[in-house]
């Protein structure tokens, strides 16, 4: 009895508050959304949007623009920034219960997606001191610059790494059948808002990647650090039984 109850305080000490990074990239991201919504002005623009409406847009508030696009690439770069350090998590969980090259992937795909959010939320902040003087061809080229690196290009990056994490899970049996069957499915959702790069209609795989995606790593972060150091599923059967 001594030995099972020495166990479990050991696991339960283990439990690495790092795991939970991933919630903290959903909420830095969700603050962001909520930020815009609340402070920037009426309607949105994108790349397919046309010269006038792009220049509509941003004349009809210059100083709270300005604000939201600072406000933004703080918020979202700190969304950037959990999701680096969430990234080891990942990779170790992919190592632990698939094998060393595929973890080596996760970690190179799900690095490159949180750069691209960095660079996204680098380029807002750009935007908010060139917003009131550039030409509209130069703030074109910003804006469209922060959206796609944020966009098509990084959702289906981490939907890679997504899909990648979710197959070992469900490989392995390491991950709730719920958790790993919606990863693959969020994953394959994520890789077709890269068709948002050459038709508009592709962008609605952007939101349905992104915001799927944030439920399923708000649910993987939290059963990592439910885990902590345990190092299989059956950690249990290490504890000799006692009558």
């Amino acid at each position: 009895m001594t030995t099972a109850a020495t166990l479990t305080r050991t696991r339960t000490q283990r439990r690495d508050p790092g795991a939970l990074a991933g919630v903290l990239y959903v909420l830095f991201f969700v603050a962001s959304l909520v930020v815009a919504g609340a402070l920037g002005p009426s309607g949105t623009v994108t790349p397919y949007s046309s010269d006038a409406e792009v220049q509509a847009y941003r004349l009809k508030d210059p100083a709270t623009l300005e604000d939201l696009f600072r406000t933004l690439g703080l918020l979202q770069g700190l969304s950037a920034l959990a999701l680096l350090a969430f990234v080891p998590c990942l990779t170790a969980f992919a190592g632990r219960y698939g094998s060393d090259a595929r973890a080596g992937m996760v970690r190179a795909l799900a690095t490159a997606a949180g750069t691209l959010l960095l660079l996204s939320a680098s380029t807002s902040w750009v935007l908010a001191q060139i917003s009131p003087r550039a030409e509209l061809s130069t703030y074109r080229a910003v804006s469209d610059l922060s959206f796609i690196t944020g966009a098509g290009p990084a959702v289906a990056t981490l939907g890679v790494a997504v899909f990648l994490v979710a197959a070992t899970g469900r490989g392995s049996r390491s991950l709730p059948a719920w958790l790993a069957w919606s990863g693959m499915v969020i994953g394959a959702a994520s890789v077709l808002s890269m068709s948002s790069l050459v038709a508009e209609g592709g962008s609605v795989f952007i939101p349905a990647g992104r915001f799927l995606g944030f439920l399923w790593f708000v649910a993987l972060s939290v059963l990592l650090w439910r885990r902590g150091g345990r190092t299989d599923d059956h950690a249990d059967s290490l504890a000799p039984r006692h009558p």
